[in-house]
């Protein structure tokens, strides 16, 4: 459980650091805030969801009987808030699309390049991340 623990806590310090970089680099490369901001909203949403998303799951299954009704409920909830949040952003915000969605693809670089800092690593250090 530990090391899980540890992967996901990654993967967050990740997200927040694409956040971070992803922005930094668009405001120099596009000098425009509405490209910037709009990288900025795909991602926070992304990076809040992934936090949410684990919340939910740790609590469910945390505990010693795991709750199947919370779990029916909560995650169909948490979707649906994602997927009206998304489009009430594409409809009345006023955003670039490539740059939305390249915010919105902040969790899957943050799984990748936390699998491969994980490869890359030195086996003792994995085996003390392990708890080996």
């Amino acid at each position: 459980m530990k090391m899980k623990q540890g992967i996901l806590n990654d993967i967050e310090r990740l997200n927040v650091a694409v956040l971070v970089l992803g922005s930094i680099a668009i405001i120099f490369i596009m000098r425009d805030f509405w490209y910037f901001f709009s990288f900025v909203v795909g991602s926070a949403i992304m990076t809040l969801n992934f936090r949410f998303l684990r919340r939910i799951l740790e609590g469910t299954f945390s505990a010693a009987e795991i709750k199947k009704k919370a779990l029916a409920i909560k995650l169909p909830l948490k979707f649906f808030a994602l997927i009206t949040l998304v489009v009430l952003v594409v409809l009345y915000g006023d955003i670039d699309a490539v740059s939305f969605l390249l915010g919105l693809s902040t969790p899957f670089v943050s799984i990748v390049l936390s699998q491969v800092f994980s490869a890359f690593s030195s086996p003792a250090e994995r085996s003390k991340e392990n708890g080996a």
